[in-house]
């Protein structure tokens, strides 16, 4: 058992943050199917092309360029098209935003132990707040940073500077649950900070595979509750 996980159950820490897409919320699967949606609605094509030209960092991971992009190669022109694929696009895949089995739980047993949340995520803060919402977990976070309120993106620290300074916590006294290992882990290990990577969530097998750095690891999210309070 790694010394972290004794320090978790020994109330050492008073402050969990959380990265909020791919950890919190099944971000990705409401991606794909918005991507379904706009091939319905266009009446041709691919979801998992579309999909894929999302992941390739050509624009950002939310960028429309992407969808244009994809509609300028099928030779799909005009912008009344463009504007109704990017608007289905974001009404279905907000609609479909929830939030991972036993996150819920995982909240819930973070605060019976007066621990404070806080969410620090690379989504725009109006994005973060309506995911938040539709996924039901905005109740449970008493500060949520962007990159628009701290200027800054992950894996700079600024983000979670904020969010520790806006919890009064002292990042040796924190923890940061994300599925990044490069953005997440990385940054909060180097505050300090106790680290959880949610391997649920990880699309970066890559990156995961690259790094060296320790930390601990959670293949579900109900395993949380087992890290906080040493229950089965």
């Amino acid at each position: 058992m790694d010394m972290q996980d004794f320090l978790l159950r020994d109330g050492l820490f008073d402050a969990v943050l959380f990265d909020l897409d791919n950890t919190l919320v099944d971000f990705i699967s409401a991606k794909q199917k918005a991507c379904v949606a706009v091939i319905d609605e266009l009446g041709c094509g691919d979801p998992d092309i579309l999909f894929s030209y999302f992941l390739r960092k050509r624009h950002g991971f939310e960028d429309y360029a992407n969808i244009f992009d994809y509609l300028s190669d099928m030779e799909i022109t005009g912008s009344a098209t463009y504007l109704k694929a990017c608007t289905i696009y974001e009404d279905v895949k907000l609609s479909n935003i929830q939030p991972y089995v036993g996150i819920e739980e995982a909240l819930d047993a973070f605060q019976s132990k007066g621990m404070r949340l806080g969410v620090v995520t690379d989504a725009d803060s109006v994005q973060a707040e309506k995911r938040l919402k539709q996924a039901n977990l905005r109740e449970y976070f008493d500060v949520v940073i962007s990159p628009d309120i701290s200027g800054r993106r992950k894996p700079d620290p600024d983000s979670f500077l904020m969010a520790l300074d806006s919890l009064r916590s002292n990042p040796l006294h924190a923890i940061h649950v994300g599925d990044s290992i490069r953005r997440d882990i990385e940054p909060a290990k180097r505050l300090g900070m106790c680290t959880i990577h949610a391997a649920y969530g990880d699309w970066h097998p890559d990156e995961t595979k690259a790094s060296s750095i320790r930390t601990l690891r959670i293949e579900r999210p109900e395993e949380l509750i087992r890290l906080l309070l040493g229950s089965r």
